[in-house]
């Protein structure tokens, strides 16, 4: 996120710095200032910031219809994006049935006599002329939270711009890859023999396997002769839960966790970063080598298998015109629930957050003379002068 946005986290922490023993909020909870803050900044995304948001989406083509975002606050524009670089709206139809499933009751020939529009002694239909959008028709439903399409619009790829919440996060997901290992008594996994699996930092990182011998670090996995493919699993996943505490050397890395069940090991990614943005298939190579014997010996069953690719999702932000605004919507909706705080306390709170909200919307206007000089011309075309 760019520098102009702070979390709401860092918002809170840096209002919880500003309590004393004299403050009003002083026995505020850290989770009532957190509800404080999101409700705070959700007006704010409404009155101030308005955070327009766009996606595409492809309609399905047998419901006519797509799924709105989990933020959706408010539908602005549906439409495609032409050759010239801008949008083209579709229509707004407020007869457009909400089923598309339904069958047909009326015919909409218009020399059918089942028209309830058609007029055998006018002999066309009444009010019905041009100005008809020829890329189609939708209408908003809220009840199925989708929005619904004219059947022209069957699998096409549309764009909708919408104001945003502000405050629906996508909670990140953790990367997850399968490992299947192999024994040492199987002849898999010899003296030295490497092992590559997923990291975010070289795209990378190196596993030793070694015989016997002190562990030199929480990347060289000590196994013993005659190790058997579950063995060397729970010693791979031990390491990289609880390095070599006897040898006061740190766990693997405090992002990756592992758990095996036989000589299957999971790791899970806590950080979406740690695996390689490459890794889209569905298996990485683990590119293994021998590096004693110079023989390629494999210490896996097959390839490592992508269990789920994970996302690093989105935390609530407020712009930096609006954060005092939302340090005074806390305090002011805080005290405004206590009884044993003063009236004039309370009008104070309230007065500090409408100004304070007030210079945030007077910062965040865009339209400058410019624009306005620019919209004005726009309508005028000056004849070309030889």
């Amino acid at each position: 996120m760019a520098i102009d946005y702070t979390s709401i986290d860092e918002v809170v922490n840096d209002f919880q710095l500003m309590i004393d023993d004299t403050s009003y909020d002083k026995e505020a909870h850290v989770y009532q200032l957190r509800l404080l803050a999101l409700q705070g900044l959700r007006e704010l995304k409404f009155d101030v910031e308005q955070v327009v948001k766009t996606i595409e989406k492809t309609v399905d083509s047998a419901l006519l219809t797509l799924t709105l975002p989990s933020d959706f606050v408010k539908l602005l524009r549906v439409g495609f994006k032409g050759s010239d670089g801008n949008f083209h709206a579709l229509g707004h139809n407020p007869n457009l049935s909400l089923d598309a499933g339904v069958e047909s009751q009326v015919n909409h020939n218009p020399s059918h006599d089942n028209d309830p529009n058609y007029r055998l002694d006018v002999g066309k239909k009444f009010g019905v002329g041009g100005g008809n959008n020829n890329l189609g028709y939708y209408r908003l439903n809220r009840n199925d939270n989708t929005i619904n399409f004219s059947s022209d619009l069957a699998g096409k790829t549309v764009f909708i711009e919408y104001i945003s919440d502000g405050v629906s996060d996508e909670m990140p997901q953790d990367h997850i890859i399968k490992l299947v290992f192999n024994g040492q008594d199987e002849e898999g996994i010899s003296d030295g023999t490497e092992l590559r699996i997923p990291d975010g930092a070289s795209e990378y990182r190196l596993i030793t396997f070694n015989i016997g011998g002190a562990p030199t670090g929480s990347s060289n996995i000590r196994i013993s002769t005659g190790d058997n493919d579950t063995t060397v699993a729970q010693k791979f996943t031990d390491v990289v839960n609880e390095g070599y505490p006897e040898k006061r050397i740190a766990p693997y890395s405090e992002e990756i966790k592992a758990s095996n069940n036989g000589n299957e090991v999971t790791l899970i990614y806590s950080n979406s970063s740690v695996v390689p943005s490459s890794a889209s298939g569905s298996s990485f190579s683990p590119n293994y080598t021998d590096s004693s014997s110079g023989n390629v010996d494999n210490p896996l069953t097959g390839e490592i298998q992508l269990v789920q690719l994970g996302s690093p999702g989105s935390r609530p932000m407020v712009h930096k015109f609006c954060e005092e605004a939302l340090r005074c919507y806390i305090y002011y909706k805080y005290v405004q629930r206590k009884r044993g705080i003063p009236a004039n306390e309370k009008q104070m709170a309230k007065r500090a957050f409408y100004n304070e909200k007030r210079l945030a919307r007077a910062r965040m206007m865009s339209f400058s003379k410019e624009t306005a000089l620019q919209t004005s011309r726009k309508a005028f075309k000056q004849s070309p002068k030889f």
